[in-house]
């Protein structure tokens, strides 16, 4: 029996339109009759006036249907719908839930039921019992991926009625798909480029059993592409491309590029290890911008120092390893060829602004004054932005200022941006991040940039910087700034204020001479004093003030040890400009306790917590101080973060501590 109600036709005649008709031809019949009986027109004049009135009245039936037809929906269809809609959900082959304002389940179809566990009721069970969410809603406001049953759906979303409003959930299975998806994810090649940190340094060593380490290090390489089923090329003696699918960097992420450790591992005799530097990338795109960015990736691993990993995505860089103190890889061909190109690019400047960091020190200043140099030789108008009320420059800048050279060479903030043209050169020295440059106002409005800096590299540099000498080996900036000047000038021709203030950088980053020191420090240091630094002059400007000794001593009496090995010193309530260095000798001092191999120091000044980290070479301060937005070396690094609350800055640096010691 067929239960189903027949669709209405507009050009078929309802049962109302019927019974209409046949009551209009009853009418026109009895109209006949009595205009018969009451006149004298004859019956074969009346009856062809009532059948054309009657056919009439039918064509005005008909041409009230038509019309409308056009101007207003059928009744019956609307009905229809309203009655078989829920027949339509419940027949159609897409699993439907419908569900109430509380997201409690009120009915679903045979198809749902088919997915859903059998022999089990979800009548007024929560949506999200049986249906749950996969991944990141990326489909949008009314639809989402979720699964249920262990596929995978496309799930879109209806809102009906008005004063009860119901949802009607509508589900496509997009299992294959995400499948196809994956499978295209999995299999994309990701591009890694390899370079073993030290190969020069080793390969020097006329001993066999020097190369047979290399030669071992190449194998392991080898061995590990062959496990990861890729194909590596080495293309120099130290340098390899490897390609690989994206599904095995997951498990090298996990394993956080255990390689790294592998490697290390590889021990020469005299305890020296070999390490590797790594940047991989599998990011979208053509192959050619996978390789690119993996390029970008390996000179970040080799700026920041070696034995590392550098991974580039879309969300960005991470970073993996760096547990021991960078490689001494820098030559004097190297520090030449920089020289030259600095130079030249200084020759063809409009003018040339040089600054270093926030909250500047020796090393900052003193690598300033050595570029200004540099400059000035070039003929170009140079000029050093820097903060004139930085107590802790006070005696340097007081110093560079008696000599006639340097008398109009310092501007502030608002003079620098005046001064740039579209044709300035702006030097960054002892920072490599625009953001904590002097004045990053000035950096945002030079094209052309020039960064020196010895610090380990955090991130790609902007479009603005031109040329860049980057070496974390390097003790100081004004190790490297020294270098430079040994490249295009006679010692004699240097100010005995130049040389003077260029050796203090150097003595302030490296302890006096006790850490990050190594032959070329000491061949800067040498020519230095050739030029005139006198290390008593140099000793003089590291003088404390009396009443700094009795703000360092707020550290010294609030010292806690943290993890058996980490010293921690949190200075809270009112402090000024100052305890920015104090808590740096502060940080240096706890490092001298016994059994410390770390030391932190938290200050608040203003709105921010300043930290000052140091390390014995065991622990590395910079991996722990970057989790808070901080940078600087291996065993000397610093942070600023915003914020009023010492304790609370104090508790995300132990959890910083914790994820380095831990991973």
């Amino acid at each position: 029996m067929n239960n189903e109600t027949p669709v209405s036709d507009s050009s078929s005649l309802s049962r109302t339109e019927i019974t209409l008709a046949v009551f209009l031809g009853c009418f026109n019949m009895l109209l006949l009759a009595v205009l018969t009986a009451l006149s004298d027109v004859p019956l074969y004049f009346s009856a062809p006036a009532a059948v054309a009135l009657y056919l009439c009245e039918i064509a005005l039936l008909g041409f009230r249907k038509k019309i409308y037809a056009r101007v207003a929906p059928d009744e019956g269809i609307a009905k229809l719908l309203e009655e078989r809609g829920i027949t339509v959900l419940k027949n159609t082959q897409y699993p439907v839930f419908i569900f109430n304002a509380g997201e409690k389940i009120l009915w679903y179809n045979d198809a749902a039921r088919n997915i859903l566990p059998p022999d089990e009721n979800f009548i007024s069970r929560e949506i999200s019992e049986v249906i749950s969410p996969s991944g990141e809603n990326t489909e949008g406001e009314n639809a989402a991926t979720v699964t249920l049953g262990g596929r995978i759906y496309h799930a879109e979303s209806f809102r009906v009625g008005d004063d009860l409003p119901l949802l009607i959930l509508m589900l496509s299975d997009a299992t294959l798909l995400s499948e196809a998806e994956k499978k295209y994810e999995d299999e994309r090649i990701a591009v890694a480029y390899i370079a073993i940190d030290n190969v020069e340094d080793i390969l020097q060593y006329v001993h066999e059993k020097f190369k047979d380490a290399v030669a071992a290090v190449d194998d392991r390489l080898k061995k590990w592409a062959q496990d990861l089923h890729g194909v590596i090329k080495s293309y120099e003696n130290d340098k390899y491309i490897m390609f690989f699918e994206s599904k095995y960097l997951d498990a090298l992420i996990e394993n956080r590029f255990d390689i790294l450790d592998e490697i290390r591992d590889t021990r020469l005799g005299d305890g020296v290890s070999i390490t590797v530097s790594i940047g991989v990338s599998r990011i979208r795109g053509t192959l050619a911008d996978r390789e690119a960015a993996a390029r970008e990736a390996i000179d970040l691993a080799l700026q920041r120092g070696g034995d590392q990993a550098v991974y580039k995505s879309e969300e960005g860089i991470t970073y993996y390893g760096g547990r021991t103190k960078s490689v001494y890889k820098r030559s004097n061909v190297r520090s030449r060829t920089f020289t030259n190109q600095l130079t030249a690019m200084m020759a063809r400047a409009d003018n040339v602004i040089i600054m270093g960091h926030r909250y500047g020190d020796f090393d900052s200043f003193g690598a300033s004054v050595g570029l200004a140099r540099l400059s000035a030789l070039c003929g170009t108008k140079t000029n050093i932005a820097i903060d004139m009320r930085d107590k802790n420059l006070e005696a340097c800048i007081r110093m560079m200022q008696s000599q006639p050279s340097y008398a109009q060479t310092f501007v502030d903030n608002a003079e620098g941006l005046d001064l740039v043209t579209p044709d300035t050169l702006l030097i960054i020295a002892d920072v490599n991040t625009l953001e904590r440059s002097q004045f990053p106002d000035i950096a945002a409005k030079v094209g052309t940039i020039a960064v020196v800096d010895h610090h380990r590299k955090v991130d790609r540099f902007p479009e603005a910087v031109k040329l860049a000498y980057v070496e974390p080996s390097a003790s100081s900036a004004c190790e490297l700034v020294t270098e430079m000047i040994q490249n295009a000038i006679n010692s004699q021709n240097l100010l005995k204020e130049e040389a003077d203030i260029l050796l203090s950088g150097i003595l302030l980053d490296t302890k006096q001479f006790t850490r990050n020191t190594g032959i070329r420090t000491f061949g800067a240091a040498q020519y230095l004093r050739g030029a005139g630094a006198s290390p008593s002059d140099v000793y003089a400007l590291f003088k404390t003030d009396p009443q700094d000794l009795s703000k360092e001593s707020r550290f010294h009496t609030n010292i806690t040890i943290y993890r058996g090995n980490i010293a921690i010193s949190a200075c809270d309530g009112e402090t000024d400009e100052s305890y920015r260095v104090i808590a740096s000798k502060a940080a240096d001092k706890m490092l001298t306790l016994r059994g410390i191999e770390a030391a932190f120091t938290l200050v608040r000044i203003g709105d921010q917590i300043h930290i000052s980290g140091r390390s014995n070479g065991k622990i590395n301060v910079q991996l722990i101080l970057e989790k808070l937005n901080g940078g600087g070396h291996f065993d000397v690094a610093g942070a600023q973060v915003i914020s009023n609350s010492v304790l609370s800055v104090l508790e995300t640096l132990k959890s910083a501590i914790d994820d380095y010691l831990e991973s």
